[in-house]
C-alpha cells in the first residue's frame, strides 16, 4: 500500500529575470534593449513664506524703502468699513409737486407751518406782508403756525 508523504515539496528557485539581452561576444552586436521605465515626476508642496526683513532704507541711490507691515483681518462677510447706519427722520407732508393757483379762501382749512400756496387775488407783493384775498395781486404765499404771509 502506498502511503501520502507529509513532507512539503521543496520550494523552487525563483528564475532571474534579466532586462535587456545578454550582452554578445567583444565586438559583435548587443542584445536588445529592455522597456523604460515610468518616467513621472512629483512635486512637493509650497514652502512657507519666510519673516519680513528687519523696517529701513536701502542703500543710497536704490529704490528700496521700509517695509510694509502686514494686512489687517478682512471683516465678517457683507461688513464695510463704516458705522451704523443712524435712524430715518420723518417723513415730509405728502401733497403735489407743484401747488395751484388759487384764491386766498380757497387756501387750505387746516394748514401747517411752511406750508405753501399761490393766490390770483392778493393784495400786496411785500415780502411777509399779511396775505388777504380780494385782489389783482399773483403771488405765493406761506402758512408761518399763525396766519398766511405773502413770499
Amino acid at each position: 500500500m502506498a502511503t501520502q508523504s507529509t513532507i512539503p515539496a521543496p520550494i523552487m528557485a525563483m528564475p532571474t529575470v534579466v532586462v535587456g539581452g545578454p550582452t554578445g561576444p567583444s565586438g559583435g552586436p548587443t542584445g536588445s534593449t529592455g522597456p523604460t521605465g515610468l518616467a513621472t515626476a512629483f512635486t512637493g508642496p509650497t514652502g512657507r513664506t519666510g519673516p519680513t526683513g528687519p523696517l529701513g532704507t536701502g542703500p543710497t541711490g536704490s529704490a528700496a524703502t521700509g517695509v510694509t507691515g502686514p494686512t489687517g483681518r478682512t471683516g465678517p462677510p457683507g461688513s464695510a468699513a463704516t458705522g451704523p447706519t443712524g435712524i430715518t427722520g420723518p417723513t415730509g407732508l405728502t401733497g403735489p409737486a407743484f401747488v395751484s393757483a388759487t384764491t386766498f379762501a380757497g387756501l387750505a382749512a387746516g394748514p401747517v407751518m411752511g406750508q405753501s400756496g399761490f393766490i390770483t387775488d392778493g393784495t400786496t407783493g411785500t415780502f411777509g406782508a399779511t396775505g388777504a384775498g380780494g385782489g389783482a395781486v399773483k403771488v405765493p404765499v406761506y402758512f408761518d403756525g399763525t396766519i398766511w404771509r405773502v413770499g
